[in-house]
């Protein structure tokens, strides 16, 4: 506004000087007057000069604020939809925290309650082969001792613990099922004899003498081993054969339960 007010009040005083000029009118004017009216002019034009300056100063400054706010404004745009983003990751992140908080509770409780179940399984194996027949008794104390101990430590994971006692219980589960000759000294008649035992499952034990003289088996009630009639030294003879693979399979009749012996 400034500029076009300038810029007309220039030209109206051109304007009529030359008014004047073309007319011939001849205009007296102390020289006084005539300066006063210069400087006014040039203090005018001063004035309008630094007046546009400013102007076209803060149009600039304008522009850059007014960039400067939009700007801001596409910031402040920006960090609301990060913080709506950062907001709902938050509430996704709390999710998962609590129901991996509760799946570390349930895995707790599952762990105390598999814990008190595999030690069950071993209490009752230790049992077991207390009331059991006899055999291989070094190397399942030695086996139930060791999955014992592996159960008592913390370092080991759950599935290890299992693994061990499932292991475990599955071997003394074969020893219902198999047949197996090995050689073991025993009292007999108050004598240490080396002899060969047959084992038919977990049913019976069965030994005859290095010679083959004596056969016998094993009472559970008298929790000893006692000497057969020799009726029976044939039939035990054929069968720990035939456990050895020395014979062909077939039928042996071996005394099933309480001997009276006469």
């Amino acid at each position: 506004m400034t500029k076009f007010l300038l810029h007309k009040m220039l030209y109206f005083t051109i304007g009529v000087f030359l008014i004047f000029h073309q007319s011939g009118i001849r205009v007296s004017i102390a020289g006084t007057e005539t300066l006063e009216i210069q400087q006014q002019v040039i203090k005018t034009i001063d004035v309008g000069r630094q007046t546009q300056i400013k102007e076209d100063a803060w149009e600039g400054e304008k522009a850059e604020l007014l960039a400067m706010l939009q700007g801001l404004q596409a910031e402040e745009k920006h960090l609301g939809k990060v913080k709506t983003d950062a907001v709902k990751q938050l509430e996704m992140y709390q999710k998962l925290i609590f129901e991996a908080e509760r799946k570390i509770k349930e895995a707790e409780l599952i762990h105390a309650q598999m814990q008190s179940y595999l030690e069950s399984i071993i209490v009752s194996l230790e049992n077991d082969l207390k009331l059991d027949l006899p055999f291989l008794i070094e190397e399942r104390t030695n086996r139930i001792a060791s999955v014992k101990s592996l159960l008592a430590r913390p370092d080991k994971s759950a599935a290890e613990k299992y693994r061990r006692v499932m292991e475990a219980l599955q071997i003394e589960t074969e020893y219902g099922r198999t047949v197996e000759v090995y050689q073991k000294t025993i009292d007999l008649n108050k004598q240490p004899t080396l002899v060969d035992i047959l084992r038919m499952g977990r049913l019976s034990l069965y030994f005859q003498t290095i010679d083959s003289k004596i056969a016998g088996k094993y009472d559970r009630a008298a929790k000893a081993w006692i000497q057969l009639p020799s009726r029976y030294q044939r039939n035990i003879k054929k069968a720990v054969k035939m456990a050895m693979h020395e014979k062909t399979l077939g039928l042996a009749r071996l005394p099933v339960g309480r001997i009276i012996v006469p």
